[in-house]
């Protein structure tokens, strides 16, 4: 299954999963979350584990950690909930440092607590980093196995992609 988030235009946001098998798309799942919010690991839990789809998902696709913004996933709590493995990736390398430094303006600007998120940032270090033909990914999963899901993983969060831009912008447009 692979989650997609639409624009961030209010305070909360469609979120889409589309679960495929063996390269067909078999269904599309969907739920909101808050706009920097913190509730992105339980709505994506809560939407495979409620889905007549959830005994044939093995792998869940995020482009990135940041899901609506600032709504950081835990991708191992995600894990221990839905007892499925997590993929986070993106097209460049990934920089902690730089989500570390928009929570901080985040939380003075909006005057929110932020410690947990930050917590989430620090146990980033725990998770596996590999590049894939031009890709990076974050997950618990071992090199060989990461390397192997990565190019249906991408490509299927471009058809979520399509999917949440085309019923949030009435077109699909962009890319990942």
């Amino acid at each position: 299954m692979a989650v997609s988030c639409a624009p961030l235009e209010a305070k909360r946001t469609l979120l889409v999963g589309v679960v495929s098998r063996k390269g067909y798309v078999e269904g599309v799942l969907s739920t909101h979350v808050t706009v920097d919010g913190t509730d992105s690991t339980d709505a994506i839990a809560k939407m495979l584990n409620t889905s007549r789809f959830r005994e044939q998902v093995r792998l869940i696709a995020v482009n990135g950690i940041g899901v609506a913004g600032l709504n950081i996933l835990d991708i191992p709590r995600t894990e221990r909930i839905t007892k499925t493995k997590v993929l986070s990736i993106t097209r460049g390398k990934p920089h902690p440092s730089k989500l570390i430094n928009a929570l901080k303006v985040f939380s003075k600007l909006e005057k929110e607590d932020v410690k947990s998120r930050l917590q989430l940032m620090k146990n980033l270090k725990n998770l596996n980093e590999f590049r894939h033909k031009g890709f990076y990914s974050q997950t618990s999963l071992e090199k060989a196995d990461a390397n192997r899901f990565v190019p249906e993983a991408f490509e299927l969060l471009r058809v979520a992609h399509l999917v949440v831009s085309g019923i949030a912008k009435g077109e699909s447009r962009g890319r990942i």
